[in-house]
């Protein structure tokens, strides 16, 4: 990692991993600051956050490793360039969970539903209020009229979170755990 490059090119953000291997990152422009550098050193904080959601992936989700490292690097790239976004929580519905039963931070993977459609998310940045989510499932239709590619982003408020399947809520007596 000591070598990876970070390089805006053209209108993409591209991630030098040395040896002539690059791997461009599926990110529309506008989910990226502004005025960013056209070439920046992988740092030590992209490494922690990378391995941090590696480690992750590499515990809760049966995606090829190949997948899981595409994801990593994607949402380090989010972690260092993202640009701040405003939720967009009115094309969900909501889920179980408010400021009284908060989502449990150990849980990255959540589920967000519009309309008919759920899709798995990770969790990229939250707070007490919102989460950036992005988009793990290859497609998600949102109600209907718009849909997501695999790596967009979405901010939400974190009353629409829902369970994922990939990292299941642990169970007591029939109920979640954070609800005991």
């Amino acid at each position: 990692m000591q070598d990876w490059q970070w390089r805006l090119d053209a209108d993409c953000l591209v991630i030098e991993l040395g040896r002539n291997v690059t791997q461009r990152l599926r990110f529309k422009r506008t989910v990226l600051r502004d005025r960013l550098p056209d070439s920046v050193s992988f740092s030590m904080d992209d490494a922690a956050t990378f391995q941090r959601y590696a480690d992750y992936l590499d515990e809760h989700s049966a995606l090829s490793t190949s997948q899981q490292f595409e994801i990593a690097l994607h949402a380090a790239a989010l972690v260092r360039f993202g640009k701040l976004m405003l939720p967009q929580s009115w094309y969900f519905q909501f889920g179980p969970f408010s400021t009284e039963h908060p989502w449990p931070q150990t849980h990255l993977f959540c589920a967000l539903t519009s309309g008919s459609s759920q899709g798995d998310f990770l969790i990229i940045e939250q707070d007490e209020r919102c989460s950036l989510c992005m988009l793990v499932d290859d497609r998600f239709e949102l109600a209907g009229f718009r849909s997501m590619e695999r790596f967009e982003v979405t901010r939400v408020l974190n009353d629409r979170l829902q369970e994922s399947l990939r990292h299941p809520m642990p169970r007591m007596g029939g109920h979640s755990k954070q609800w005991a």
